[in-house]
């Protein structure tokens, strides 16, 4: 493709969009011909897409080269959720989870221990009491069901609405990864505390040990909480908490947590030319 339809391009389209390609033909087993809107590019892949399969991109990257990322979705040919029906799940769920956040510290202490099956015992009954405070929690807990089960989620692990720990926070969001080699599962805990603000933590977890990065709005305050013991325990299995490093600043520009799952990764599509 001459030059000005090289530039052509860069007009016709804005780094961060999505564009629908369709797959022309495989040079080689490292590379497709992919056509976009009548522009044919070289992409290099390390997956086996088949000539006539559409496939979604995000355009990455306009200058100096083309750069597309293949967005999972598109290639197992089902359709998405409609992004609409996500804002409204997520809207919902905030909304219900914020209804029972107000209530929380009506509710009475909760026991000082480490044990989470405890916790979640006390935590519930405190709740039956309440039936304003039950009712929001049985919805935020259906719309996390519902939000679990959409595909972006599905395919990566479980979302949970858990707000019993840590005890004393706020906006909670818990993700389970599914398990991988060695029973290794990946957990992503977000909640907000009085002090540390909001709190970010990822562990990795299997055979009774979870090693944890920690990431907080206000570092220089967590420590005032105690919320990071140094042994979880679920009835009769304990978990021992390694800290991996100190917590560090997080990062203003990290979306929340639901946001990052649900964004697409990018696929094996590192980067294209355009067809001259």
């Amino acid at each position: 493709m001459a030059s000005r339809d090289l530039e052509h391009f860069r007009r016709a389209f804005r780094t961060g969009e999505r564009v629908a390609g369709k797959v022309l033909s495989r040079p080689d087993a490292f590379s497709a011909w992919v056509d976009i809107s009548g522009y044919e590019l070289l992409a290099r892949t390390d997956t086996d897409p088949q000539p006539g399969a559409v496939l979604l991109f995000l355009i990455a990257q306009l200058h100096p080269v083309v750069i597309l990322r293949e967005l999972p979705q598109a290639a197992s040919g089902v359709p998405g959720p409609d992004p609409r029906h996500t804002a409204a799940l997520l809207r919902s769920f905030r909304a219900a989870r914020a209804a029972l956040d107000s209530r929380l510290s009506a509710l009475g202490p909760l026991p000082a221990t480490w044990d989470l099956t405890a916790l979640k015992t006390r935590f519930l009954s405190l709740l039956r009491k309440d039936a304003g405070a039950w009712a929001a929690f049985s919805h935020g807990r259906r719309l996390a069901r519902d939000i679990s089960a959409l595909p972006a989620i599905r395919r990566l692990g479980r979302f949970l609405y858990a707000p019993w720990y840590p005890p004393d926070a706020s906006d909670h969001e818990l993700f389970l990864g599914n398990a991988g080699d060695g029973g290794i599962r990946e957990i992503l805990l977000g909640f907000r505390l009085t002090g540390p603000g909001l709190v970010r933590i990822k562990a990795l977890a299997g055979q009774g040990l979870a090693q944890c990065l920690t990431s907080v709005q206000y570092p220089g305050k967590l420590a005032e909480t105690g919320f990071f013991p140094d042994n979880l325990t679920m009835g009769r299995k304990t978990i021992r908490l390694v800290a991996l490093a100190g917590p560090r600043t997080l990062n203003p520009d990290e979306p929340p947590l639901l946001e990052g799952l649900l964004a697409p990764r990018p696929g094996s599509f590192t980067g294209v030319n355009l067809r001259v």
